[in-house]
């Protein structure tokens, strides 16, 4: 072979070393942009799923709270229907039984020492309505203390083993003294040792339905009793028999309220804080999400084209936006509990604070002043202010707060560029703050109802009914009272009279 022909082989060899050494470095930089996106993804899809395992602990939270909330509703419209004897007992444990999630359920009634509900074989069981389990029923009657005779402050837990399973479960049981010589039991038994401690807070309010509706039924013995009594004078028997009912009513309200309330303030205050937390490290995440997109546009080829694989198929961007959309109703619906409980708390507590010397001008004028955004562009807001001030005793805060929702109940009832004239008058003992407006006014059913609690003639979600009651109980807390008289389109004239001695 020629000199010419072996210099020629060489350099081809040579140019397909060199063809094959650029190709190794190819190869090699795209197995390192590989493994560099293959980690990108690994970490992302991990900060995806920590994500959505927050968002389904949330959301899991939101039902348990929803849980709670209807059990607490469905105690309250039990209240209601003023049952008596084992009707009422039945239908708090059956109550207990579906809010805990209890696998059974059973009630004792001692009354003069001998068990007179309960000593049978049947049990309450979840789903299952009342079967018959000598087993399960002669296990809660012997892990009940049925011969104690002080009622507990909370749900008692006990550890027992299932006679069905072997396996160790938990007993919840509480007393209440029904009345003098009768005591009732109402006894949970759980699935398994699994017990959520916040469970036991709302079972509690049971004990408020129990002693509640116990007293209930005594006061109404009461009140018939009297009502034979001042059946021969018919005004006197009316006039009580009306305080009575309302009072009644409004102590009945009062407590409940209070237990709603307390109940209700810290587990909502744990997702109101949650909530905003999860949407703050949401938008982080949109964010980073941005971010990352913009540097596979600029990276540009597959990577680029991969994100937007990625994007569409799983509709990231609409995705965020329904989630934002979420977590906005989420909060504008916790911020409508915590109103509610609020006044609830104000309708729990009507009678707290120190009274003092207050001005009836000052009052009206702050009234106005903090309606201010409410009639500015809509109505037309006259104070008749007398020209020598008068002043009375009372609690500033309440007394304001009355004001305030009176005003606000005309505003809302007068339409746009109609007026309201606020005056105050007075005589020898008396001090009249009058609010009249030249509303749509209101029925005479309308008018019979507008002190009922939780009564509102608001659209749904616009108001809790308990303002008008809440102001009734504030002012009766003054020795004083509220006349309204109304006429379908013809306005309302609210006089709130206060004494002055």
């Amino acid at each position: 072979m020629s000199d010419t022909s072996q210099s020629s082989e060489q350099e081809r060899i040579l140019a397909l070393e060199a063809r094959v050494n650029s190709l190794e470095r190819q190869l090699k930089r795209q197995k390192t942009a590989r493994k560099n996106a293959e980690s990108f993804l690994e970490t992302y899809s991990q900060d995806a799923y920590l994500a959505n395992q927050a968002l389904r602990k949330a959301l899991s939270d939101s039902k348990q709270r929803e849980r709670e909330l209807l059990y607490l509703n469905r105690t309250a419209s039990e209240l209601t229907l003023a049952k008596s004897g084992e009707s009422f007992i039945f239908s708090a444990l059956e109550s207990a039984v579906e809010f805990s999630g209890a696998f059974c359920g059973k009630a004792f009634s001692v009354k003069n020492e001998k068990v007179c509900i309960g000593n049978d074989d049947r049990v309450l069981m979840h789903g299952h309505g009342w079967v018959t389990s000598h087993a399960l029923a002669e296990l809660m009657f012997e892990e009940t203390p049925l011969d104690l005779r002080e009622g507990y402050s909370h749900w008692c837990v006990s550890v027992v083993t299932r006679p069905d399973t072997k396996k160790e479960a938990r007993l919840l049981h509480f007393m209440h003294e029904m009345s003098e010589g009768e005591y009732t039991w109402l006894v949970l038994l759980t699935k398994d040792d699994q017990l959520d401690e916040e469970t036991l807070y709302v079972l509690d309010t049971t004990k408020h339905y129990l002693n509640i509706t116990s007293r209930y039924q005594n006061k109404k013995s009461e009140l018939s009793i009297r009502q034979l009594e001042l059946s021969r004078i018919k005004k006197d028997r009316d006039f009580l028999e009306e305080r009575l009912v309302s009072a009644d009513k409004m102590a009945m309200l009062g407590q409940l309220a209070a237990g709603i309330a307390h109940e209700i303030n810290n587990p909502i205050g744990y997702v109101r804080s949650n909530t905003v937390v999860a949407k703050e490290i949401f938008n982080e995440y949109q964010r980073a999400l941005d971010e990352i997109g913009s540097l596979c546009k600029l990276a540009g080829g597959e990577i680029e084209e991969k994100f937007l694989q990625l994007e569409k198929r799983y509709a990231l961007r609409e995705s965020a936006s329904e989630i934002a959309e979420m977590f906005d109703e989420s909060h504008e619906g916790i911020e409508r509990i915590i109103d509610i409980v609020k006044a609830l708390r104000c309708f729990s507590y009507p009678g707290s604070g120190k009274h003092s010397q207050l001005s009836a001008i000052e009052a009206m004028s702050t009234a106005i002043k903090l309606t201010s955004n409410l009639h500015k562009y809509r109505n037309k807001v006259v104070f008749e202010a007398p020209e020598n001030d008068i002043f009375f005793s009372g609690n500033s805060g309440q007394i304001q707060q009355v004001l305030v929702n009176l005003l606000t109940n005309a505003i809302h009832a007068t339409p746009q560029d109609k007026g309201i004239n606020l005056r105050i008058e007075s005589d020898d003992s008396n001090l009249f703050l009058i609010i009249d407006d030249e509303g749509e006014g209101m029925s005479q059913e309308t008018l019979d109802k507008v002190f009922t609690p939780f009564f509102t003639t608001k659209p749904v979600g616009q108001g809790t009914g308990l303002g008008m009651s809440i102001s009734m109980t504030i002012i009766e807390e003054h020795n004083g009272k509220i006349d309204i008289v109304s006429a379908e389109g013809k306005g309302t004239k609210v006089t709130v009279v206060l004494p002055l001695n």
